[in-house]
């Protein structure tokens, strides 16, 4: 596929500008470590929140903890069609991930296979809010607790996001512990860190216990840090994005399946970022959400996709559906040599991913999260968008279109 130069937008991920990262060094020197998060406890509205050095490890704290309340109980369900690092957590965790096939309108659960795969030894199950799609909680948090199992929002992608139908509840909150990232191209991009939020008392407590027991991150890992915020902040810009991209083992936006990771505290550096960018998250996602009813719009007459998901919503990069495959291949790599920031997805069902084939050694078919990775395109929608990208987007769909 041949590469853009000279300006390619990024898929994902709002600017951090030299003045943030001055505030946040002004902010570590101010403050101390256990002040650093109360702006983000004050817009989720949530008190019970632990900052770990990723989202994976988030994850892995939650179902740490819910494991102590529930020894007998090993099995953790997620969905056939998600981020490997779910699955990463829960090996690390020391649970057994268990597969279920997706719908195609949230992208979340398949509900009637849900059903027949929930048994006395679900731990707990993962419902994903990809793209930052609000995806259906409140038919599986009451079979969660008709199954004395517990319920998971991997809210990683849609930090800040709500509920349309209860825009006062976010994305994450609603079940009994909802995990963020906070990773380059994430909603809240601060690259580094996540974020742990837990309803219920009892599991509070256990996490605490673990969490008082991690380490702080390592003294080379704030150079790492540093190194890593500088060179996002440089070449995240569209006339420089280009240039990583033509480095084959950075491997932008590629999938990959890492059993290991670090589980410790979160960054502190990182957290006082994080406290300064939550002022502007709201101008962010009305910019996502304009550019995603802008897609909507516009891009209706040329491709087809059957879901009934809506455009008015800030979704983390606009999710389309193109079933011909021929066709679909086409538009993508068209759109990718232009430079447009449009890009696949994860590019199998979990239990065909290379190296993640031969842990899961699941043989099942899941028809739609198969259907999913060979048929998804995900646009742009962060704040670098202008009106000339998006016009270069549908220009580039209708002749891919027409060209076939």
């Amino acid at each position: 596929m041949k590469s853009p130069l000279f300006y390619s937008l990024p898929p994902a991920g709002p600017k951090i500008s030299v003045n943030e990262v001055i505030r946040c060094i002004h902010a570590i020197q101010s403050k101390n470590g256990a002040g650093l998060l109360d702006s983000i406890k004050i817009y989720l509205g949530c008190e019970h929140l632990f900052y770990l050095s990723s989202g994976r490890a988030a994850l892995w704290l939650a179902l740490k903890a819910f494991s102590m309340s529930k020894p007998d109980r090993n099995e953790v369900l997620i969905p056939a069609y998600s981020c490997p690092s779910v699955v990463s957590a829960v090996l690390k965790s020391g649970l057994i991930p268990k597969l279920c096939d997706i719908n195609l309108n949230d992208f979340g659960f398949c509900y009637d296979e849900l059903i027949k795969k929930l048994s006395d030894k679900t731990l707990a199950v993962i419902v994903v809010h990809l793209y930052g799609a609000p995806a259906e909680v409140r038919k599986i948090k009451d079979l969660c607790n008709d199954n004395k199992s517990y319920l998971v929002e991997d809210a990683a992608q849609a930090f800040g996001n709500c509920f349309p139908e209860t825009p006062d509840i976010k994305l994450g909150l609603a079940g009994d512990a909802g995990f963020f990232s906070f990773g380059r191209g994430k909603p809240l991009n601060i690259m580094h860190g996540g974020l742990l939020a837990i309803q219920s008392p009892d599991a509070y407590r256990d996490a605490n216990i673990i969490y008082n027991n991690l380490s702080g991150c390592a003294r080379h890992q704030i150079v790492n840090y540093c190194a890593s915020l500088g060179m996002y902040s440089l070449f995240s810009n569209p006339y420089l994005y280009w240039l990583p991209q033509m480095v084959p083992f950075l491997n932008l936006g590629g999938t990959v399946f890492e059993p290991e990771f670090v589980t410790s505290k979160g960054l502190d550096l990182a957290a006082a970022l994080a406290g300064i960018m939550i002022e502007s998250i709201e101008k962010e996602k009305n910019v996502r959400r304009d550019n995603s009813k802008w897609y909507a719009q516009n891009l209706g007459g040329i491709y087809t996709d059957e879901r009934q998901i809506t455009g008015d919503y800030p979704y983390l990069r606009y999710p389309l559906l193109i079933q011909d495959a021929n066709k679909r291949k086409r538009v993508l790599g068209m759109l990718s040599s232009k430079g447009t920031g449009a890009t696949g997805s994860y590019p199998t069902p979990l239990n065909e991913l290379p190296g993640l084939d031969k842990r899961l050694m699941d043989k099942s078919k899941y028809k739609n999260a198969k259907r999913m990775s060979e048929s998804i395109i995900t646009l742009p929608v962060h704040s670098r968008v202008t009106a000339a990208d998006r016009d270069k987007i549908k220009k580039i769909m209708r002749q891919a279109v027409n060209e076939g």
